[in-house]
């Protein structure tokens, strides 16, 4: 082999989501509050650690959440509604 052909480039796209995030289906118009948690953690292109941080939770709470397997508590309302920027808590249907 070359001296020069053991170099290997890597640029990071911008352009381009992250693998992770291309291999779940997002609900278009989310109707639960888990599908507007996860719409919106895939649209930052964060992980689930990393959003559950910022929401102060643990990443298991965040995932129960999302799966829409438990409904977080009037405690952690202001701190959702920060974290999505509106209030999805007006947005909900059943």
């Amino acid at each position: 082999m070359l001296p020069f052909c053991d170099r290997v480039v890597s640029v990071p796209r911008k352009d381009v989501a992250p693998v992770w995030t291309r291999s779940f289906p997002i609900a278009k118009e989310p109707k639960t509050l888990g599908k507007h948690l996860k719409k919106k953690r895939f649209g930052a292109g964060i992980r689930q650690l990393e959003a559950a941080q910022i929401l102060g939770v643990s990443a298991r709470t965040l995932s129960l959440w999302e799966c829409d397997r438990l409904f977080p508590t009037v405690p952690y309302h202001a701190r959702i509604i920060a974290y999505m920027g509106c209030d999805p808590f007006g947005k909900l249907t059943k």
